[in-house]
């Protein structure tokens, strides 16, 4: 809906509710008015009748009570007058009333009884009446009678419905002619004048920086005009530098092509250097181990069993890091947490008999089966392992856990099981600054690291519909926390 179709029925519809409820209480008060002037005017008979009722003796001058009586019947809004006497239960009445008096005689003498007026609402036959009651006293003071003056107030009625539609229509024609104006005000001054603009905007994003827009009115939307054209004339000269700077930044690329290429092929190089590097350790410590006891027929053969491995292992790591540009999906097979962890610890008990460090594992018994692929999940505890016991040059403890937990995923319907998998050591720890940066590609803390191993981790987990968690703390130590997708799928 366009703003000054907004503003219009905003507009409108605050005038209509003012107008609106203006007429209802114009009409209110028309009423009351109404009914004040005819209660007035049957005071004002009633009051006359009373000083004349009781200057003469009643029930005596029969006659003068009569004649007064269709006195006041000659009048048109006047129904009829009851005149009560109430020693000799004497009752006078207008030739227009002549059944159905009951009501009004109670009337009176409740008003006899409480010695005030009593006024009152009501029909008779099935016209709506008003009757003014009170009570009449001689010279002494006495209560001799009571007279009920009775009103047709159907003249009053047509009088408010009269009132009733020149209010209406008044108002109706004074809500009709401000709606126009508000139309036709907004169709000039907003609806017109924000069309240029839309117009001016859709040609500028055509690419037409050349496009000015006219408005000379001295509000807002031309101020807003003024800028649209001095934000053309800006974006044209940034435009024509652009031009400029993009030739220059052209013929600077084409120069530095050839030595990106070099850099690429030597990030690639150091990257696989780094990945084959782990298993090259493994190689030579058992290596050194079989040197040392060459008469340990066990030990020897544990040893061959680990290089020859590690020797597939660097055969695989390479056909990774070709799957990796051939974005190669990773097997969904059902993995045994705890065996996982017992390979990998294999292929590291050397560095981890040499840096002293104490590894606590807590996986329980009934600890639900991942799926994924056992290479590349490998890979990554090695990875984690590996830095962990780095981290902890003097020694330490390095405790591994895994747990059941169900969680609420971005993206996904419902919750879903996954095992947590917690690697913790009592190392140095990470700094703030390292901590934001360490799945970064190419960033590393070591003299000989290259970055790329927790990079190749994170991207392998997210694979695997996983993710990684890291916190750490300098001087105490880090934990990585490792999610992975179970067996059991995504619960309702």
């Amino acid at each position: 809906m366009k703003l000054g179709t907004k503003l219009t029925l905003y507009l409108s519809l605050i005038i209509i509710v003012v107008l609106s409820g203006f007429g209802y209480l114009r009409t209110l008060s028309r009423r009351d008015i109404l009914v004040r002037k005819m209660k007035a005017e049957v005071r004002s008979i009633g009051r006359t009748l009373k000083v004349s009722f009781e200057k003469i003796s009643l029930p005596g001058n029969m006659d003068h009570v009569q004649d007064l009586i269709d006195a006041v019947d000659d009048y048109e809004r006047t129904l009829g007058v009851i005149v009560y006497h109430q020693g000799k239960d004497l009752i006078f009445r207008s030739h227009s009333i002549r059944e159905g008096i009951e009501p009004f005689l109670e009337l009176i003498k409740t008003s006899i009884k409480e010695g005030r007026a009593h006024e009152e609402f009501g029909t008779y036959g099935k016209a709506p009446v008003f009757s003014y009651n009170f009570s009449l006293k001689d010279r002494r003071g006495k209560n001799i009678g009571g007279v009920s003056v009775i009103q047709d107030t159907s003249f009053m009625e047509e009088d408010f419905e009269k009132d009733k539609w020149i209010i209406f229509i008044t108002i109706f024609v004074l809500i009709g002619g401000t709606v126009a104006l508000i139309l036709v005000g907004t169709r000039r001054w907003i609806n017109r004048p924000i069309a240029r603009l839309m117009e001016g905007i859709k040609n500028m994003a055509k690419g037409d920086l050349d496009t000015r827009i006219d408005l000379k009115r001295g509000d807002e939307l031309s101020d807003l005009a003024q800028a649209f054209n001095q934000m053309a004339v800006d974006l044209k000269k940034a435009h024509e530098k652009i031009i400029q700077e993009g030739e220059t930044r052209l013929e600077l690329e084409r120069s530095l092509r050839h030595s990106e290429k070099l850099a690429t092929i030597g990030q690639l190089a150091s990257g696989l250097a780094h990945e084959i590097g782990t298993p090259l350790n493994i190689i030579s410590g058992r290596a050194e181990l079989t040197k040392r006891k060459p008469n340990d027929k066990g030990g020897v053969q544990k040893n061959q069993d680990v290089i020859l491995q590690q020797a597939e292992r660097i055969i695989k790591i390479i056909q990774h890091l070709l799957g990796f540009v051939r974005k190669k999906k990773p097997e969904q097979k059902p993995l045994n947490i705890q065996e996982l962890f017992g390979t990998t610890l294999d292929f590291l008990d050397h560095q981890i008999q040499k840096k002293g460090v104490e590894v606590l594992i807590d996986i329980p018994a009934n600890a639900p089966t991942i799926i994924g692929d056992g290479d590349q999940l490998q890979q990554v505890f090695l990875n984690l392992f590996l830095n962990a016991i780095q981290a902890m040059p003097n020694g330490g403890t390095l405790r591994l856990s895994a747990s059941s937990k169900r969680i609420s995923k971005e993206g996904l319907d419902g919750e879903r099981e996954y095992v947590e998998v917690f690697v913790e050591d009592t190392g140095i720890g990470m700094e703030r600054g390292v901590l934001e940066n360490i799945f970064n590609p190419f960033f590393t803390t070591k003299d000989t690291g290259t970055g790329l191993g927790l990079m190749v981790c994170y991207g392998i987990v997210q694979d695997h519909e996983g993710w990684i968690e890291v916190e750490s703390e300098v001087g105490k130590g880090s934990a990585f926390k490792v999610y992975l997708p179970t067996t059991q799928g995504i619960g309702k």
